[in-house]
């Protein structure tokens, strides 16, 4: 940008001349060089703006990053979800298979009646059903992940099926932290820019500043009687000039205008931003505690369902209760262990969305 247009010209012409008696040889090397520069006082307005625009730009590619890192921790989780689902199925399906060859059995044997055995069978083929939703899930889940990593769809890649709840850094201090709003912080750099702007068209007049500088060589000359060369010095200028046109000129006012209403609204949405993102903050570190307030409750309901589960077996091994209340007590434990994991997986999001917010996610 800052290249000035430059011109350069270079030519010979020899002559003879008689100036009285004397001959003269003249060889006259033409060498010109001129440049010219401008708008120098908007080039410089448009440097600082290009400065600033790289600024924007590398926190809108920071935001991208931190998009795309929160995907991967997002898809790694629901990986590690549908693997312990699947896994849960595939053990319900074990059980169910158990349980139809224990009451095709007894029902042979004439000890229980054959709507024991049809329920049982019932069971299983919900229990496969269940596996191949599971299994189909599980797919997607991996493959969705191995885009991310950039790795081929089709790779098994595992993960630890068990999601802890336990936050990598220490969530006291993480907390009192304060936000790192990205979107402020490319706000800020729009204000920056607008502001630059509404400089550049008061400016009017020093944008049209130019500047242009020429050097010049002149010839020599040979004397045949004196046998000597004789030259005179090159000349060289340097000029400045302004040139103003009258329809910008007139439109300067309008324009100067037009810059301020453009500063002002990007100063309303940067006051705006800086409002909602303490709230924003807060309303994430309230989701966090309620996430993990479900979880507890999740691992509270997981134990009465395995104690129920423990109760209505031994009911069940004395003839005290049904196959039907036996399948429902597995049922609703499948279900209690599969909303563990699933609250799990809802206070890692949790988390790692406040870690985002103070700014440590890259960490």
């Amino acid at each position: 940008m800052w290249l000035p247009k430059a011109t350069f010209i270079a030519a010979q012409e020899n002559k003879w001349e008689k100036r009285g008696n004397t001959f003269y040889f003249r060889s006259e090397p033409i060498f010109t060089l001129t440049w010219d520069l401008q708008s120098i006082s908007d080039k410089i307005f448009h440097t600082k703006i290009n400065g600033q625009h790289n600024l924007l730009n590398n926190l809108i590619a920071t935001k991208a990053i931190a998009n795309e890192l929160q995907k991967v921790v997002t898809s790694y989780y629901e990986l590690a979800l549908a693997q312990k689902k699947w896994e849960l199925s595939n053990t319900f399906v074990k059980i169910s298979a158990s349980r139809l060859e224990i009451e095709e059995k007894k029902f042979k044997l004439g000890f229980v009646p054959k709507i024991n055995y049809l329920n049982a069978d019932l069971a299983l083929k919900e229990a496969n059903l269940s596996l191949l939703e599971q299994q189909q899930t599980l797919k997607e889940k991996r493959r969705n992940l191995n885009l991310m990593l950039g790795k081929p769809l089709s790779e098994e890649t595992l993960v630890a099926s068990n999601i802890p709840v336990e936050p990598i850094w220490d969530i006291s201090s993480v907390t009192k932290r304060k936000v790192v709003n990205l979107e402020a912080a490319i706000q800020e750099k729009k204000v920056a820019i607008a502001s630059t702007e509404l400089t550049r068209a008061k400016a009017y007049l020093l944008s049209c500043l130019s500047l242009s500088t020429g050097l010049f060589s002149n010839g020599y000359a040979y004397n045949l009687k004196d046998k000597i060369w004789s030259n005179s010095p090159s000349s060289q200028f340097m000029k400045i000039w302004i040139t103003i046109d009258l329809g910008s000129l007139l439109c300067m006012p309008a324009e100067i205008k037009k810059a301020r209403i453009a500063l002002n609204s990007e100063k309303f949405k940067l006051s705006k931003e800086k409002l909602s993102a303490e709230d924003h903050v807060k309303n994430q570190k309230w989701l966090y505690r309620h996430a993990l307030g479900l979880h507890k409750i999740a691992s509270e309901r997981l134990k009465v369902s395995n104690q129920k589960l423990a109760f209505v077996k031994e009911a069940y091994a004395l003839d005290q209760v049904k196959l039907l209340e036996l399948q429902e007590a597995e049922e609703d434990m499948q279900k209690s262990k599969i909303n563990l994991i699933a609250y799990a997986f809802k206070v890692k999001q949790a988390e790692f969305a406040l870690y985002r917010l103070v700014g440590m996610f890259d960490k």
